[in-house]
């Protein structure tokens, strides 16, 4: 039997290299068609495996798109969180976490709209959703918070209308779109100025 060494890491396993792949396939014929015209053996196909295989690690294309939005809820929270944890009109973080959502959005658009019409009739989808929906305005109404008692807010909606306001917004904006870089500036216009009243946004240089 072989035994590793201590301190030395195993590298990935033969299932997990499988499950990666299946991803992997899953996400680039997502960038080419719609979920709906993805088959089961087109993704057993491009990880190199067969149809029956492809059940011992998921078992539907459903779970496939759930475990592919999970993870770009990751990205989303890391992207965003210099913007959520600060105060102030902090415009270049605001910009990078709006610039982060849009890259996003140019990749994965198809995933993302997909799963946006699928949510209200699919239970998991709509889970994933309503998780990643509350995580961000529970986040910003706490900053909102934050700068109107700090006295860098003016007074206005109450924090999680406004917060809600604002995330409806973004998924409306860049769910229309078909450059979501070009309406970063606009969006970083908009959302400051929801916060922050009449505060004078410079525009970006690109």
């Amino acid at each position: 039997m072989t035994t590793v060494p201590a301190g030395r890491r195993r590298g990935p396993s033969k299932g997990d290299l499988r499950e990666r792949a299946i991803l992997d396939t899953a996400r680039a014929l997502l960038a080419r068609k719609p979920l709906a015209d993805i088959t089961i053996d087109e993704l057993a196909a491009g990880a190199q495996i067969s149809r029956s295989s492809f059940y011992f690690y998921f078992d539907s294309k459903l779970a496939v798109v759930v475990a592919l939005l999970h993870g770009l809820a990751g990205e989303l929270g890391r992207d965003s969180e210099p913007w959520l944890a600060g105060t102030g009109p902090d415009v270049p973080a605001l910009r990078r976490s709006l610039t982060a959502l849009a890259g996003l959005w140019r990749d994965q658009g198809r995933l993302i709209a997909g799963a946006l019409a699928a949510a209200p009739g699919c239970p998991p989808i709509a889970q994933w959703r309503a998780g990643l929906r509350e995580a961000h305005v529970a986040r910003l109404a706490a900053r909102i918070t934050r700068d109107r008692a700090a006295g860098l807010a003016p007074d206005g909606p109450a924090p999680r209308v406004l917060a809600a306001l604002i995330d409806d917004l973004r998924t409306a904006a860049f769910a229309a779109a078909t450059d979501p870089e070009g309406l970063v500036d606009d969006l970083v216009t908009v959302e400051l100025r929801m916060l922050y009243a009449d505060f004078p946004v410079p525009r970006s240089d690109g």
